[in-house]
């Protein structure tokens, strides 16, 4: 069967809604007796639907297939989930609701005979059907429109403003680092596929159909669109590319907006690219741009990959300089490199006026400051509160060990407490703590293997790789205030601890408050997208692991098989693991009251 023109495509779509094999709660919008067709591209098309209890909300359908291309089953639920987690984690990337697979069968009249999913069906072999790829989409504004003649024009009015250049910019760029951070390529960053959210007053990030998961951060399959591909993907320059040609293309993106839709070199909505991909091309400012911003657009857009940024947070980073230097009202955030605040603007009631009309307020610098501060303020307040805590219980918890004392008279040890102290300052500056933190793991190695294996060693080092300032440096001087202790031979009630072999109760507070410090580092945006997917996974996991290794050793140990090192020993797995799960569930039904009485208080005074 041959492509489907116009007509034949809106017959299949209304007869696949009518007998219900689309989405069951929604249904096709009907516009002079034709299903509503709000958008096409290459080689799919989007038509208007609404829900059937809630007729006054408005959806988008994507449908892929007529022309008789499809992405395979695996990229298509692939890419769809793509989307689902992003959009869960953005506000500014489309929101996608359903999706689902279609094959369509017909009779020798053309009339649809069967229809069948997809998913449940092995479809590559059977060329006699039609499938159909289907996503439901929540329905947003197009930013760009072509006329009858195929002249581009701007949908709304001030994206020729570099004030509201610079909004866009922010809230796209967002929404392109969060995917940038889960490894993901968009690989079709460009005007159309960007949108506007009338409602939230906001720029969505759409189409991730051709979106990839890149696990190393490169992809190799060419797929461009032309004037916004990357030159290393449109001249085939490398065997394969990475995050930078999303950056270059959503460069031009803004370069299309402050230069009145022309690209570079160019006299309208079409690239020339013998101009735009020489290697000795100079993009021209655009019209509409500031030096600064013009500054910004050209890196994004170098044509060496390596010329340009490298991630989008120093392309954020840039452009609030550059919204600060024009005096724009702009959000005066982004100060993390990975993770940025994503809500900039907030509807409250005008206080003025006797009416429920809320009014959109922006954020000044001078408010957005004063947040920031207090926030820092708190989160000051809670990691003294940690680091005090810290300090206290690692001491007594060294001595309950049992830790050997006699590795003091060494000043091999000495030095290690003062190294690892060093590291956390460089921790909290963030310059060269990693090569000084390997330094020190190499160096503790030499250590254990003049002095043998101590448990103030595995504390520290513990500290070392788990990268938190505060952590690190309450580590070391703990040490030292036992190794103190040990030779002045005070307080002397931290020998009961040693006497009845309790160091694993206090090893079991550390770990919650490791765990806990950790939250509080998510919650307050001080810790990267790895570090919190894996810290997550730890704290979730950790308990149950140690309960279920000091079960496993113990049944080895009972069967002969394994002696158990002393200084595994001596940290009672099973006991810490369930003192460790007793001590976080008893915090969580805490602040978990702590919070409904917060909450009825406020009911009250309401």
């Amino acid at each position: 069967m041959s492509d489907f023109d116009g007509i034949a495509v809106e017959q299949i779509l209304t007869a696949l809604d009518t007998n219900g094999c689309l989405f069951p709660q929604f249904k096709l919008e009907i516009e002079n007796g034709r299903p509503k067709l709000i958008g096409s591209g290459g080689f799919s098309s989007v038509y208007a639907m609404s829900n059937i209890e809630r007729p006054e909300l408005s959806f988008a359908l994507k449908v892929t297939g007529f022309a008789r291309h499809t992405v395979s089953s695996e990229e298509f639920w692939n890419t769809g989930r793509i989307q689902w987690v992003l959009c869960d984690e953005s506000p500014y990337i489309v929101r996608i609701l359903d999706a689902r697979e279609l094959l369509v069968y017909f009779d020798e009249e053309g009339s649809i005979c069967d229809v069948k999913d997809a998913t449940h069906e092995s479809w590559e072999d059977q060329e006699e059907a039609l499938l159909l790829q289907f996503v439901l989409m929540e329905k947003l504004d197009e930013i760009i429109k072509k006329d009858r003649f195929r002249k581009a024009y701007l949908s709304v009015n001030d994206l020729s403003r570099e004030e509201e250049v610079l909004k866009f910019a922010f809230e796209i760029g967002q929404a392109l680092n969060l995917a940038h951070g889960y490894k993901v390529l968009h690989r079709d960053i460009k005007l159309e596929n960007i949108f506007w959210d009338p409602q939230e007053k906001i720029y969505k990030l759409g189409d991730f159909g051709i979106a990839k998961y890149a696990e190393d951060g490169n992809a190799e399959t060419v797929v461009y669109t032309d004037g916004y591909g990357a030159p290393e993907i449109e001249r085939r320059l490398y065997d394969s590319y990475n995050a930078t040609a999303d950056i270059y293309s959503f460069g031009i993106s803004l370069y299309l907006l402050l230069n009145d839709l022309r690209f570079p070199g160019s006299d309208g909505y079409y690239p020339k690219a013998e101009v735009q991909y020489d290697p000795e091309f100079i993009f021209p400012a655009p019209a509409h741009a500031s030096a600064e911003m013009t500054r910004v657009i050209r890196k994004m857009c170098s044509f060496r990959s390596e010329d340009r940024y490298q991630d989008m947070a120093d392309v954020l980073c840039d452009l609030l300089l550059v919204s600060e230097t024009t005096e724009t009202q702009m959000p005066d955030e982004l100060m993390e490199q990975i993770s940025m605040t994503t809500e900039t603007y907030r509807q409250e009631s005008d206080n003025n006026e006797n009416t429920d009309t809320e009014q959109e307020h922006i954020k000044t610098r001078a408010e957005i400051k004063e947040e920031r501060k207090a926030i820092e303020s708190i989160y000051r307040d809670y990691s003294s509160i940690f680091f005090i805590l810290f300090l206290i219980l690692s001491p007594i918890m060294l001595k309950g060990m049992h830790s050997d004392s006699t590795a003091i008279l060494n000043p091999l040890f000495w030095i290690l407490p003062i190294a690892v102290l060093f590291e956390a300052v460089l921790q909290g500056i963030r310059e060269f703590h990693l090569f000084f933190g390997i330094l020190i793991i190499a160096f503790s190695g030499l250590s254990i293997y003049e002095l043998g294996l101590t448990f103030p060693h595995i504390f520290m080092i513990l500290c070392v790789i788990i990268g938190f300032p505060i952590l690190t440096a309450a580590s070391a001087m703990g040490t030292g205030l036992w190794m103190l202790m040990e030779i002045t031979g005070k307080p002397g009630f931290m020998g009961f601890f040693e006497k009845y072999d309790l160091g694993y109760v206090c090893l079991a507070f550390i770990l919650v408050l490791i765990c806990q410090y950790f939250l509080y580092m998510v919650v307050f945006d001080k810790t990267t997208y790895i570090k919190e997917y894996l810290g997550m996974q730890i704290s979730e996991k950790l308990f149950p692991v140690m309960i279920a290794a000091g079960i496993i050793l113990l049944i080895l140990q009972k069967c002969k098989i394994l002696e158990i090192p002393d200084i595994v020993e001596r940290m009672h797995l099973i006991r810490t693991g369930v003192i460790s799960f007793i001590i976080t569930k008893i915090y969580e039904k805490i602040e978990s009251l702590s919070t409904k009485v917060k909450t009825g208080d406020t009911n009250t005074e309401a």
